[in-house]
């Protein structure tokens, strides 16, 4: 793991954000070979060069983006609403249930992709 996404996540001032921030050790152990960087204030994630999902902290919640994935499906209203067909957005909001398995089951398939 970078040490530079390390840095970025303990500077997160919002310790429940902080909390959701273990997506990290999600990706990482549903996407092989994963390189991860900070770019732009946000936690860039990419596989042999190709971007697969990028997060960072909003008003009160996490976004996470995921790429190259116009063939991922899950369950109604966990995607946000998108312009873009091979992007999927994720609100982690802080306080409310989130399903954590679905997401790691979506990193997966991203992984198995490349």
């Amino acid at each position: 793991m970078n040490q530079q996404v390390t840095d970025y996540i303990q500077n997160i001032t919002n310790e429940s954000q902080v909390e959701v921030c273990h997506i990290r050790q999600l990706i990482h152990e549903n996407i092989p070979n994963v390189e991860e960087q900070v770019k732009y204030k946000q936690a860039f994630y990419s596989i042999q060069g190709k971007q697969a999902c990028v997060y960072f902290p909003a008003k009160d919640w996490i976004n996470v983006t995921l790429f190259q994935a116009a063939n991922l499906d899950a369950p109604a209203g966990f995607f946000e609403k998108s312009d873009h067909a091979d992007r999927k957005t994720i609100k982690i909001r802080n306080g409310k249930e989130f399903d954590f398995d679905v997401l790691a089951g979506l990193l997966k398939k991203l992984g198995e992709a490349q």
